[in-house]
């Protein structure tokens, strides 16, 4: 009897330790508002060149001459090579030769043309003779023409000899100096040899990869903003150029390359610079909105109503009003949420695959090898708007759709069910249920400190039968020991 009597008392200081210990709940308020909420999606990718020009030689021979390495400015004209020209010379002034000599022997030809018709006519000569003269007028005349061709063809070869410009832009590459022996890119088989390779970086794009889950949502012409590991502190803003079509696999993780084009004037964005890229999907202005964090599903509203002094009883007649589509319209199914809020079923379940928690906020970005992460619509409780719910209460039909928020007014709180448009990460679009300037309670601490209460009732729970377990055997001693004089 005494050994129960002490385990008993052991319990007793045990809860009484634990609720001095304890620590006061301080429950935050924040008030119904109107504001822009902006869903988006967030990728990583690398910056590149729009226009890479690769630059080569229609001419064979030694590099003699180059004015630009890389990182060279360049406009369009601008010398970038010059190729040993004496051959191409040579070519050239035997042309200019050979059409000169051609040119006369045009003339020496049409002149006797002329006179063997004037003998024709004279009956002085034959017709075979005429036939001869016309025939080698016409030779010399093609002569000519052959001659100009090749000129026009040994000036060309002269001109590529010198290498160009050919646009605006910036030296990006340059794999050869001067003294490289290059092939020409019409005549060799292996198409020629690559002097250096520019780019206009005025203008840039972006090439980010996004998860396919979130691909569905993401279109041309839509806002992103870029930010990169070399400016952490500035916003590059730019516009959806094209969603290219064949996926691209890492990690065994599905995504799609997103071009984002951006403006570079300043050349503060440099090709291979790596960064992160948030597209806007959709955006709402002037909407009535609360923190997500005070948003909760109908089960982790039962486990946080103690908490805030609310009868578990109230709670449950608004839900079960809720369910038959009472006031606040909470029956309203997540899919049909999730229209209005114009999101994918397949964004729906590619966000839920991301985790889940009891705790807004806590939905994980996901992507691999510097994919694609989930848009950041898909965190937090008003991730409702996409139908998957809150915490482990989420999920499909009409009860994850039902969300739960709890509305303080003269010191008390009042749960309230709400419909839910889109949400950002850090707040939720209000579609009913809630009024303009109510102060909304934040939960994140409450459900933590219920959930710790509910912990700490089991641990007591179990230590309590154990101690009753360990005192059981100790009256049956006793038992066997009084019925031992009985025996005697």
């Amino acid at each position: 009897m005494k050994r129960r009597l002490i385990a008993v008392a052991i319990v007793v200081a045990l809860g009484a330790c634990n609720k001095s210990t304890d620590p006061a709940v301080t429950i935050e308020t924040a008030p119904a508002e109107r504001r822009s909420i902006v869903l988006s999606a967030q990728a990583n990718g690398t910056v590149e060149p729009v226009d890479v020009v690769e630059v080569k030689s229609k001419a064979s021979g030694t590099i003699v001459r180059m004015p630009v390495d890389i990182g060279s400015n360049v406009k369009t004209g601008d010398l970038l090579v010059q190729i040993d020209p004496r051959d191409v010379q040579n070519q050239y002034d035997q042309a200019a030769a050979d059409l000169s000599s051609s040119t006369v022997s045009r003339a020496v030809a049409l002149a006797q043309r002329n006179r063997s018709a004037d003998l024709y006519q004279q009956k002085i000569i034959t017709a075979q003779e005429m036939e001869q003269a016309t025939l080698a007028f016409a030779n010399a005349d093609a002569a000519v023409i052959k001659a100009r061709t090749n000129l026009s063809i040994a000036r060309v070869r002269l001109q590529d000899a010198t290498v160009r410009a050919p646009t605006n832009g910036t030296i990006i590459e340059r794999p050869v100096s001067e003294g490289t022996v290059i092939t020409s890119a019409t005549t060799s088989a292996s198409g020629g040899t690559t002097i250096m390779k520019m780019a206009d970086l005025s203008k840039v794009r972006m090439r980010a990869f996004v998860n396919e889950t979130d691909i569905g949502n993401v279109k041309p012409g839509q806002t992103a903003t870029v930010t990169v590991d070399a400016f952490p502190n500035r916003r590059f803003i730019g516009i959806v150029e094209m969603v290219e079509p064949q996926a691209v696999v890492q990690s065994s993780v599905t995504m799609f390359p997103v071009l984002v084009s951006l403006s570079n004037a300043d050349a503060a964005l440099k090709p291979g610079m790596n960064g992160a890229v948030v597209m806007d999907i959709a955006r709402k202005d002037n909407v009535l909105a609360v923190p997500s964090d005070a948003i909760r599903n109908a089960r982790d509203a039962a486990t946080v109503a103690p908490v805030l002094a609310v009868n578990p009883d109230t709670l449950k007649a608004l839900l079960a009003a809720g369910r038959r589509g009472g006031p606040g319209g909470a029956g309203r199914t997540a899919s049909s949420t999730a229209s209005s809020a114009g999101v994918s079923d397949t964004t729906r379940r590619g966000r839920f695959r991301g985790g889940a928690s009891s705790t807004p906020g806590s939905f994980s970005r996901t992507g691999a090898g510097g994919g694609a992460a989930s848009s950041a619509g898909s965190f937090g409780a008003g991730q409702a708007a996409a139908g998957t719910g809150t915490g482990t209460g989420g999920g499909g039909g009409g009860r994850a759709g039902m969300q739960v928020v709890f509305v303080k007014k003269d010191g008390k709180y009042a749960p309230r069910v709400v419909r839910v448009g889109i949400s950002d990460f850090d707040y939720t679009e209000i579609l009913s249920g809630v009024n303009q300037g109510e102060q909304v309670a934040l939960l994140g601490a409450a459900l933590l400190q219920a959930q710790r209460e509910q912990q700490q009732q089991r641990i007591r729970a179990g230590t309590g039968g154990g101690l009753q377990q360990q005192t059981t055997p100790a009256a049956g001693t006793g038992g066997g020991g009084g019925g031992r004089p009985g025996g005697n």
